[in-house]
């Protein structure tokens, strides 16, 4: 990720990004399950939906699930 665009982010959601990128795609609970000292399930869905707003991640669903992934290559 460019550092330009890593300015843009909170470190709350850096860290998603990069447990999105090593993932490939990740529910609310798979960044809760690898995120270092969660925040609630509300914070972490919060911040996925900003994420989704600022156009790094996108979003499908799978059953009763939101599955996220990255829009903008880590390289970039």
């Amino acid at each position: 990720m460019s550092r330009k665009l890593q300015n843009d982010l909170s470190k709350r959601e850096r860290q998603i990004m990069d447990i999105i990128y090593k993932r490939k795609s990740a529910s609310v609970k798979e960044v809760l399950d690898n995120i270092p000292d969660p925040p609630t399930y509300s914070a972490v869905r919060s911040a996925l939906r900003i994420l989704e707003e600022k156009g790094f991640l996108n979003h499908k669903k799978r059953g009763n699930k939101y599955i996220f992934m990255p829009t903008i290559s880590r390289a970039r």
